[in-house]
């Protein structure tokens, strides 16, 4: 229960990151801002690509929904609700290999880098790994 409980405030801190994040690219998408890059330079390159978008909506968004969930489903386990991490886990896993697939389409189709795109990849693979590492499935509920 502890174990459970300290794994929902890690995963609400990570899943906040995620949301400012996302909701920064996805405004910035919509108002049709170039988004500062100073660390890997091909922030515009990898936003403006065909990739960015699926039916018509930044991907971004998608990732906000998806931190959002997280969120939730990490707070709801900070007080009490233990099983709540069992859901988060099954948005995890989608979500780290859509990051392992747009990570791919980076490096070897655009050839370009965007960081704040690295970033959600980074958060989505620690939160999986937390999931796992907490292992929500054996939890005593």
């Amino acid at each position: 229960m502890i174990r459970s409980k300290i794994a929902g405030w890690v995963l609400s801190a990570l899943a906040f990151v995620g949301l400012v994040d996302s909701a920064y690219l996805g405004i910035q998408s919509r108002k049709g801002f170039v988004v500062p890059c100073g660390l890997t330079g091909g922030c515009d390159d990898v936003l403006n690509s065909s990739y960015s978008h699926l039916f018509g909506v930044s991907i971004s968004w998608f990732g906000f929904c998806f931190y959002g969930f997280v969120a939730a489903c990490a707070l709801f386990s900070a007080f009490g609700f233990a099983r709540s991490l069992q859901l988060s886990l099954a948005a995890a896993v989608p979500a780290f290999g859509i990051s392992l697939y747009l990570l791919y389409v980076q490096a070897f189709t655009l050839k370009a880098f965007c960081q704040y795109c690295l970033l959600s990849a980074l958060l989505a693979t620690l939160i999986l790994g937390l999931h796992l590492l907490v292992r929500p499935w054996k939890l005593d509920i």
